[in-house]
Order: C-alpha cells, then structure tokens, then sequence
C-alpha cells in the first residue's frame, strides 16, 4: 500500500524527486538569508524619527517624575493646612 504523504510522481525517478526537493530547500534557504539581512538592516538602522521619539519619551517621563512629586508635596501640605485649621476651630 503506498504512503499518501510520498511526494512520488508515477514515473519520476528517486534522483528527479531529490533534485526537485533540493531545489525547493535551496530556494527555501535563500529566503530565510534574504529575510535575516532584511531584519539585520532594520535593527541597525534608526530613523531621526524613531531617535526623536525616544528624546520625547524620556522628556515627558522626566516631566511626569516631577509632577507627580509636586502632586505629593502639594497633598503634603494641604493635608497638614487641613489638619491644622481643623485642630485650631476644635480645639
């Protein structure tokens, strides 16, 4: 009974089939190498726009450190000026 996955055409010879699959994984080869010096390239390569985005980031993550440090001194002191007038009406 003959397998159902055999890439064998009735008449082609076991040297026809090599070949044709060799050919197949060489040209298979060929893409993976095309696509690994494509990928290779990209990732060297940075863009004024994507060098520019990263200064943007850090600049808006150093305002955000800082505004949100004000945003703790602020509910600091309104807490203790809270507090303050609170002990001072009760008192």
């Amino acid at each position: 009974m003959p397998d159902s996955t055999a890439t064998e055409v009735p008449g082609e010879s076991t040297a026809v089939i090599l070949a044709r699959m060799e050919v197949k994984l060489d040209h298979a080869l060929a893409n993976v190498t095309d696509h690994e010096s494509r990928i290779r390239v990209l990732e060297d390569h940075q863009s004024p726009e994507v060098a520019d985005h990263e200064s943007r980031l850090r600049i808006l993550e150093r305002k955000v450190w800082v505004a949100s440090g004000v945003a703790g001194g602020v509910g600091a002191g309104l807490t203790a000026l809270v507090t303050a007038i609170a002990k001072s009406i009760g008192g």
